[in-house]
C-alpha cells in the first residue's frame, strides 16, 4: 500500500532530477557475476538477473568498470519474509568483496541494504564508508512492501554530496564537509549487488520457507569510468551529475526529502552516543 505522503511527494518531484536511459540494456554490457556460480541467472533476454539463496550458497554480481563519481541505479524486488537473508545494491571500492560485511580493511563503500525485523517487515539500512569501516547508518521503514514488486533505488556521488534516492524521492543526503575534518569518499568504486546468509548478525533463515530469491534490472550506468592516466577526469562539470545544480537538493527537493526523513528514519548514526566521532554530525542536516 503506497502512503498519500508518497504520491504527494512524488508528484512534486518526478522528472524533476536527472533523465534516465530509459533503454533496458543487457546485463553483461557492464556486469559480470561475481560469485554464487549457478545461484546467479540471467533471464529475460539478459535484461534481468535472479540470485538464488539455499543452505549451499547465496550470489552476487558487479560492474566490469570502476567508476569516479556518477548517478547509479537498479530496479530490485526483494524475496518474500526472508528473515536472516540480506538484499544488497552498493558501491565499493573493493572489486571483489563478496560479503560487506566481512571486510574489516578500510575502504569507500555506499550501501542499500535491506533486512526483515522482528515484526516481519522490511527495513532499509544505508551506510557511508570513507576510508574506515564505516558506521555512518541511517535506517529506515519503508512505505511499500519491497518484495511485492520492482522498485529503483538510486545513489548520486560527486565531490559535493551523495544522495540517497527509492522511485527518486531523495531519503539520504551525506555532504563534503572535508573543510572540518570529515571524511568523504572519493576513491573509485565498482557497483555490486548481492543476496547473502546474514543469520550471524539478523538472526537465523528459515529454510523451510525457502530457496529465496532477489530480482534485479535496469542495468544502465551514468558513471565517469575511472582511468589511473587521469583520475580528475571524473570531477569534470561536463557530466551532468557533477553540475552545480547538483551540488546540493534544489528547495523542492529538499521539502521532498525532509518530509520523507522525519516521517520514516528509524535510527540516524549522527543521534547516536558514537556521534562525536564524525565532525559530520555537527552540521545541521
Amino acid at each position: 500500500m503506497v502512503s498519500p505522503l508518497y504520491i504527494s511527494l512524488c508528484a512534486i518531484f518526478i522528472c524533476h532530477f536527472f533523465t534516465s536511459k530509459a533503454a533496458e540494456l543487457p546485463f553483461d554490457t557492464h556486469y559480470t557475476p561475481l560469485w554464487g556460480g549457478d545461484h546467479v541467472s540471467v533471464i529475460d533476454q539478459r535484461t534481468q538477473v535472479q540470485i538464488k539463496i539455499d543452505p549451499k550458497s547465496g550470489g552476487g554480481f558487479r560492474s566490469k568498470q570502476a567508476y569516479g563519481s556518477g548517478f547509479f541505479q537498479m530496479s530490485v524486488k526483494i524475496p518474500s519474509n526472508a528473515k536472516g537473508i540480506a538484499t544488497t545494491f552498493y558501491l565499493t571500492s573493493t572489486p571483489d568483496n563478496i560479503n560487506m560485511r566481512e571486510s574489516n580493511s578500510n575502504h569507500d563503500e555506499l550501501d542499500f541494504e535491506f533486512i526483515l525485523n522482528e515484526k516481519g517487515r522490511y527495513v532499509l539500512n544505508t551506510n557511508v564508508f570513507a576510508q574506515d569501516s564505516g558506521n555512518r547508518e541511517q535506517q529506515f521503514n519503508l512505505w511499500f512492501d519491497p518484495s511485492s514488486q520492482f522498485h529503483n533505488y538510486q545513489i548520486l556521488w560527486n565531490q559535493h554530496q551523495i544522495v540517497f534516492y527509492i522511485d527518486r524521492t531523495p531519503i539520504r543526503v551525506f555532504k563534503n564537509e572535508r573543510a572540518i575534518g570529515a571524511r568523504y569518499p572519493s576513491t573509485p568504486m565498482y557497483v555490486h549487488a548481492s543476496l547473502w546468509n546474514g543469520s550471524q548478525w539478523l538472526g537465523p533463515v528459515n529454510w523451510r520457507s525457502g530457496p529465496f530469491y532477489a530480482n534485479y534490472r535496469g542495468f544502465a550506468i551514468d558513471g565517469c569510468d575511472y582511468s589511473n592516466s587521469n583520475p580528475n577526469k571524473c570531477n569534470s562539470l561536463r557530466y551532468s551529475w557533477n553540475a552545480q545544480n547538483n551540488w546540493q537538493l534544489d528547495p523542492h527537493q529538499q521539502m521532498v526529502y525532509q518530509a520523507t526523513k522525519n516521517k520514516y528514519i528509524i535510527y540516524d548514526y549522527c543521534k547516536s552516543d558514537r556521534s562525536s566521532n564524525f565532525p559530520e554530525c555537527r552540521v545541521p542536516s
